[in-house]
């Protein structure tokens, strides 16, 4: 478990930990807004900007990882 979430090589949380963390997040706040109306009218406001965070944090890990190939 300890090697899911720390990389002991470079002393740092690891990237795939923080996406699992952003992805449940948001499909907890999918679920909970599919029970509470409220809940799902303020992630339509947002809609766009959770996608954003979502798809810009797969982009620097995905490329960090393309990066790290190469070397």
């Amino acid at each position: 478990m300890k090697n899911l979430l720390w990389n002991k090589e470079e002393q740092s949380i690891r990237g795939s930990f923080v996406n699992l963390t952003i992805t449940l997040t948001i499909l907890t706040l999918i679920t909970i807004g599919a029970f509470v109306p409220s809940v799902a009218a303020n992630l339509e406001k947002l809609a766009i900007l959770i996608t954003g965070f979502f798809t810009m944090s797969m982009g620097i890990w995905a490329y960090r990882k393309v990066q790290e190939g190469k070397q």
